[in-house]
């Protein structure tokens, strides 16, 4: 039998697909994509991280010479 890859748009998108496929008892395997990312809040402190070190703005700390980096 051949398979089909879905890849839903969002969460909603999701959750409708399971229930139709449930609905028509057709067995599937729900396999969560890792290259998601795991909380969109860490992401957003991460690229504002990455902002503030473009502008300058963040301290930079050497790990090999942590109290001369202070």
């Amino acid at each position: 039998m051949d398979n089909i890859l879905i890849t839903p748009k969002n969460e909603k998108q999701l959750h409708l697909l399971k229930l139709l496929l449930e609905e028509m008892k057709i067995q599937f395997r729900y396999e969560k994509d890792e290259t998601e990312p795991i909380n969109t809040e860490l992401e957003k402190k991460i690229n504002e991280a990455r902002k503030e070190k473009k502008e300058g703005k963040l301290l930079t700390i050497d790990p090999k010479s942590i109290w001369e980096s202070i």
